[in-house]
């Protein structure tokens, strides 16, 4: 995702984040080299997979309680608008940087912490 898009895309993340919903459905989709979540066909977020992008995107799936989807594919997954903000979080860190990965591992805790609250539901 180029700047344009990114900054699109958290836009329309942020709009969504508005209105707190408990049950909003995501998809995790890996399509050319990068990880992206979206929510209607509107990207919300996506990381690269170079180096830093590849963690982020390892801890946003497991924020999401899911595995990243073979190259093509998409995941969907049933969340709520406080665990989107931490999957969001996730993806603006920077891995390059050590401390991002203790920061990271707190929110993806808290994140599994928040879908056995709900008992949130993963569909393939």
């Amino acid at each position: 995702m180029n700047k344009e898009q990114r900054d699109a895309a958290r836009d329309a993340a942020y709009e969504l984040l508005n209105t707190p919903r408990s049950h909003l459905r995501v998809n995790l989709q890996h399509a050319d080299g990068t990880i992206t979540v979206d929510h209607k066909d509107q990207t919300l977020t996506g990381v690269e997979l170079d180096k830093s992008g590849a963690n982020a995107a390892s801890a946003i799936a497991m924020a999401l309680g899911v595995r990243i989807p073979p190259e093509g594919q998409a995941t969907e997954v049933l969340v709520s608008t406080g665990l989107l903000y931490r999957v969001l979080a996730i993806s603006d860190l920077d891995f390059n940087n050590p401390v991002a990965f203790e920061l990271a591992s707190e929110l993806v805790d808290e994140a599994i912490s928040m879908q056995r609250g709900s008992g949130a539901l993963s569909e393939a």
